[in-house]
C-alpha cells in the first residue's frame, strides 16, 4: 500500500503542470458517487419490477377469488330459491293436513252419529228397512246398501287416515330438507365472506405494493436528477481543468481496421437504425488499448451495453471513453500519462466481436473521435 501511494504521488509531480491532480480526483469522486447512484437505480428498478410481477400474481388471485365469489352467491341464490319454493310446499302441506283433519272430523261426526242410533235403536233400524222391503230380492239388495254404507264410512275415514299420514310424513321431510338447505346456505355464507374478507385483504396488498412502486419510481426519478446534476458538475469540473494539449495518440497501436464508423448505422444486434457515438477499431482478443493523452481515470466499471469500460479526463472538457474490454488495467482516481495500458482488448457487453468501441466527448457530448486522433 506504501509503495502504492510513492507511485501514485511521483506520477502525479510528473503530471501536476499537465493535468492538476486534485481536479480529476474532484471528478472521479463525482464520476464514483454517479456510479453509485446508477447502480441503485438499477436496484430500484429491479425491486420496481420485483413488485409488479407480485402485483400482477395478486391480480390474478383476486380474479380468482371474484370468479369463486361469484359462483358462491349463484350457488347461495339457488338454494335461497329451493329454500322458498320449499317452504311454500310445506305450508301447502299444512293447510292439506287442516283439510284432511278437518274432513275426518267431519266423517267421525257422522259415523259417530250413526253408530250412536244404532246403540240407541239396536238393529230395529236396519231391520225394519229390511222388512219394509217388496219383496226378498229387495230385502237383500237393501241388506247389501246396509253393509255397503258402513263398509264405505269405515274405508273412507280409513283412506283419508293414511293421507293423513301421507302428508305428515311429507311434511316431516319437507322440513328436514329446509334444516338441510339453510345449513347449506349458511356455509355459503360463511365461504362467501371468507372470500370476501380473502379479496379484500389481497386488494389492500396489492394497494399497498402499488404504493411502494410509485414511492421507488419518485426515488428513481429523485436519483436521475441527482445523477444529471453530477453530470453538470463532471462537465463543469473538466471545464476548470486545463486540457492536457496535443492531438489525441491512437488508442490500439498496430491496429487500424475500422468495423464502425461514428455516426448512423443498422446496429449489428438489434438491427434498427441508430447512432453510433465511437468509432470501433477490430483488434485480436488481449491487444494493449492505451490512454490517448494524459489525465485522470474518471470511470472503470461495467454497463450493459459498454461492457468492461473506461473513462480517462484529459482537461478542457474533452474525456475518451473505451469499451468492451476483456480487463480494466487502471482504477477510478488512477492519474494516466499518453501511450500507458489502460486495459486489454475484448468482447464484453453488447458486442459482436474483440474490438474497441472508442469514444471522443466534448463537455459530456459525444464526438467524431476522427478529428482529434492524429
Amino acid at each position: 500500500m506504501f509503495k502504492k501511494s510513492i507511485v501514485l504521488t511521483l506520477l502525479a509531480v510528473i503530471l501536476i503542470n499537465l493535468f492538476p491532480v486534485k481536479a480529476g480526483g474532484s471528478i472521479a469522486d463525482l464520476r464514483y458517487k454517479q456510479q453509485k447512484i446508477e447502480q441503485e437505480i438499477k436496484e430500484m428498478r429491479r425491486q420496481a419490477e420485483v413488485l409488479r410481477g407480485e402485483k400482477s400474481s395478486i391480480e390474478s388471485e383476486i380474479r380468482i377469488l371474484d370468479n369463486e365469489l361469484r359462483a358462491l352467491t349463484l350457488e347461495t341464490e339457488k338454494q335461497e330459491l329451493q329454500k322458498q319454493e320449499l317452504s311454500m310446499q310445506i305450508a301447502e302441506s299444512e293447510q292439506r293436513i287442516i283439510e284432511l283433519t278437518e274432513e275426518i272430523d267431519r266423517n267421525n261426526e257422522i259415523l259417530e252419529e250413526r253408530l250412536r242410533v244404532m246403540y240407541m235403536n239396536g238393529t230395529a233400524g236396519y231391520v225394519e228397512v229390511i222388512l219394509n222391503a217388496e219383496n226378498l230380492i229387495d230385502a237383500l239388495t237393501r241388506m247389501d246398501m246396509i253393509q255397503l254404507i258402513v263398509k264405505s264410512d269405515v274405508d273412507l275415514l280409513k283412506s283419508i287416515g293414511e293421507q293423513k299420514d301421507q302428508v305428515e310424513e311429507l311434511k316431516i321431510a319437507q322440513e328436514t330438507k329446509r334444516h338441510e338447505l339453510t345449513a347449506i346456505i349458511n356455509e355459503l355464507n360463511n365461504k362467501q365472506n371468507e372470500v370476501l374478507a380473502a379479496s379484500r385483504s389481497k386488494e389492500n396488498y396489492m394497494l399497498s405494493l402499488q404504493n411502494n412502486i410509485e414511492e421507488i419510481l419518485r426515488q428513481e426519478a429523485a436519483m436521475e436528477e441527482q445523477s444529471k446534476q453530477i453530470e453538470r458538475d463532471i462537465i463543469a469540473a473538466q471545464r476548470a481543468v486545463e486540457y492536457a494539449g496535443g492531438d489525441l495518440l491512437w488508442p490500439v497501436p498496430g491496429q487500424y481496421r475500422i468495423t464502425s464508423h461514428f455516426g448512423g448505422r443498422v446496429h449489428p444486434i438489434t438491427g434498427a437504425w441508430s447512432n453510433h457515438g465511437g468509432t470501433d477499431i477490430a483488434a485480436p482478443y488481449g491487444t494493449p488499448i492505451v490512454s490517448s493523452n494524459d489525465g485522470v481515470v474518471i470511470y472503470a466499471g461495467y454497463h450493459y451495453s459498454y461492457g468492461n469500460y473506461i473513462i480517462v479526463d484529459h482537461g478542457g472538457g474533452i474525456s475518451t471513453l473505451y469499451a468492451h474490454c476483456s480487463k480494466l488495467l487502471k482504477s477510478n482516481g488512477d492519474p494516466v500519462l499518453k501511450g500507458d495500458t489502460i486495459a486489454l482488448i475484448g468482447s464484453t457487453g453488447e458486442s459482436t466481436g474483440n474490438h474497441l468501441h472508442f469514444e471522443v466527448r466534448l463537455n459530456g457530448v459525444r464526438q467524431q473521435p476522427m478529428d482529434y486522433l492524429k
